[in-house]
């Protein structure tokens, strides 16, 4: 997958909990040139395309979020969830958020 560099914008950042570290936030948008979607697994174990509907229902659903079973919890609060996102007030979610708004 490729992207567009010129969309490329700085949303935040947060300390990551590795020792000096610090998460990077950004937005960007994706060529439309692009092809499919290939994973370099030594960075990810999956990577996937979601539609607005399918992210806006995997955040509507709440639960413990340090319970090392979210998948299960997950699944019981709503067995249609293909996706799984951070808690509120993680980096991570706030990119997810904004991205729902159109920001």
């Amino acid at each position: 997958m490729r992207i567009d560099t010129g969309s490329v914008t700085f949303v935040g950042s947060q300390p990551w909990p590795f020792p000096q570290s610090t998460m990077l936030g950004f937005r960007a948008t994706a060529a439309t040139d692009t092809g499919a979607l290939v994973v370099d697994t030594n960075e990810l174990v999956e990577a996937s395309w979601f539609d607005r509907a399918t992210v806006a229902a995997a955040t509507a659903a709440s639960g413990p979020t340090g319970d090392p079973r979210k998948t299960e919890v997950a699944a019981a609060i709503d067995p249609s969830l293909r996706l799984l996102v951070p808690p509120e007030g993680v980096l991570a979610r706030t990119l997810i958020e904004a991205w729902l708004a159109g920001r």
